[in-house]
């Protein structure tokens, strides 16, 4: 039996809502699947940069940025924190020498709130924004918190006498050459100075911003 012309009109009605059907669903699912990794991906860090002598640090290596899992078995610590430079991730390690020569690793203060600083005493932001830092350090360090500040000087006495002459008897300077210093500055992704740290006392980031953001807000639930 041939079909009459209503039944060719049924069916032709059918066939395109059944093709817009399958439309609809094959775009939810695209739509789903980006949403999902959208959610997947990771916050971006906060990176303040100085505007003065600004200096541009080259990118990491592979070999930097490739660290292991923390798996700190302190009572209370998080387990298989990654490591890395983001708020919620573990600190990369790190050693410099101090402005006394003494060896320095980041792993020596674990246990206690570190506050870390890149800055650089030609830096005019880094120089308004340390007095700052300073009172904030002072203010809880009976209560665990250091402040490390990793000089990008070009000499040692530059970082050394700067810190000296306006009594940050409280920094624990670090400079073992300026390309000793870069190369930290690389593995935490610094691109400018000032570039302030927090970290909790089982060494993950709780703060990434310029210091003059950084308040007691931060860091009293740390203590």
């Amino acid at each position: 039996m041939k079909e009459t012309q209503t039944e060719k009109k049924k069916n032709g009605r059918w066939l395109i809502l059944f093709v817009m059907i399958v439309l609809l669903v094959v775009a939810g699912t695209i739509a789903g699947s980006f949403l999902v990794d959208r959610r997947s991906a990771p916050e971006p860090t906060v990176v303040a940069s100085g505007t003065d002598e600004a200096r541009n640090i080259p990118s990491p290596s592979t070999e930097e940025q490739e660290r292991p899992a923390s798996t700190d078995p302190s009572p209370g610590a998080p387990v298989a924190v990654p490591t890395g430079i983001s708020v919620g991730e573990t600190a990369p390690e790190f050693t410099l020498k101090d402005l006394d020569g003494k060896s320095v690793s980041l792993s020596d203060y674990r246990g206690e709130v570190v506050i870390i600083d890149f800055w650089a005493s030609w830096c005019a932001p880094c120089r308004s924004s340390m007095p700052g830092l300073k009172e904030l350090q002072k203010a809880y360090q009976d209560q665990g918190v250091v402040m490390i500040g990793v000089s990008l000087d070009r000499t040692e006495g530059d970082a050394a006498n700067y810190l000296k002459d306006n009594g940050y008897d409280n920094v624990i300077g670090l400079w073992e050459s300026i390309s000793a210093s870069q190369k930290v500055a690389r593995l935490y992704g610094v691109s400018g100075i000032p570039h302030t740290l927090v970290l909790d006392r089982y060494g993950i980031i709780r703060f990434v911003d310029h210091p003059l953001r950084l308040t007691s807000a931060v860091i009293e639930p740390l203590l």
